[in-house]
């Protein structure tokens, strides 16, 4: 015997997957062609994406930003003014969503209008998913024999260019001061001498993962390490990193890119201690 069951409207459906987590949104997306297209639109990714995350500025800088904006928090190699007005990191200094993206202070998401929001959701998806296994594995970033905390925090900005930004263009986007202009690090796709392949101290219960720049710290669940670093190879490949005033200040910063989504490049902020 067949029951028939009543079909809910489809803005009822609409509703009740916006509320699931977006792996299981893409597999509502295999039920059929009409979810497939209802899931995939712009209007569903601009609800899924403005309902899950906070896009709220932070009300006071925190993290590296905060650091970067004291001159009490970070030493500089240059001489200063009469009245050290010439004692900063950022002309104009970035801001971070409450979501914990890190973004420039010119870019604003009302007045985007040009947004793809499904492009927009993929890279803060992927970003959000660093932020959290930063967290649970302690990830930190020991480019260029790094000797501070390296702290993992996201960055995002739009880019419309088919390849990743230069050092220059780092430079230039987030207004660093002329004094820590002079002689950028830069590490692309193949340029790994030190930390190309992954690696891991592996225990029985724990141990240490690696991955380029990028370690774990110990005692974490190997195996969920390895499996965010698989993860992570397939969406940053290529991709450059790039050390930002490395013979004028400490801690330098330190960013680590890729194309996370048609029009957007971004990744991981850090911040290096250098000798």
């Amino acid at each position: 015997m067949t029951s028939n069951l009543p079909s809910l409207p489809s803005e009822v459906i609409e509703k009740i997957v916006a509320f699931l987590p977006l792996p299981d949104v893409c597999i509502c997306m295999l039920v059929c062609k009409e979810w497939k297209e209802m899931f995939s639109s712009e209007q569903f990714s601009k609800n899924y994406v403005l309902n899950h995350y906070n896009f709220d500025d932070e009300e006071q800088p925190s993290g590296h930003l905060y650091a970067w904006s004291d001159p009490e928090e970070w030493f500089h190699y240059w001489d200063d003014n009469e009245d050290n007005s010439n004692v900063w990191v950022f002309s104009n200094h970035p801001k971070r969503w409450k979501c914990g993206i890190v973004h420039l202070a010119s870019y604003s998401l009302v007045s985007d209008k040009q947004l793809k929001y499904k492009s927009f959701l993929r890279a803060v998806y992927i970003l959000n998913r660093i932020k959290k296994a930063a967290e649970e594995l302690g990830l930190d970033c020991g480019a260029w024999a790094n000797e501070g905390s390296g702290l993992i925090e996201t960055c995002l900005f739009p880019w419309d260019k088919d390849s990743l930004p230069t050092a220059t263009d780092i430079i230039s986007l987030y207004g660093f001061n002329p004094e820590m202009q002079k002689n950028p690090l830069v590490r692309g796709e193949g340029e790994d001498k030190d930390s190309g392949d992954e690696s891991s101290d592996d225990e029985e219960d724990g141990g240490c993962v690696r991955w380029k720049s990028l370690s774990t710290s110990y005692d974490v669940d190997v195996k969920k390490a390895h499996a965010f670093f698989d993860w992570m190879k397939e969406i940053f490949s290529p991709y450059i990193q790039i050390g930002v005033g490395c013979d004028a200040m400490n801690p330098v910063p330190c960013f680590i890119l890729a194309k996370l989504a048609p029009g957007w490049v971004g990744g991981i902020l850090s911040s290096l201690a250098l000798t």
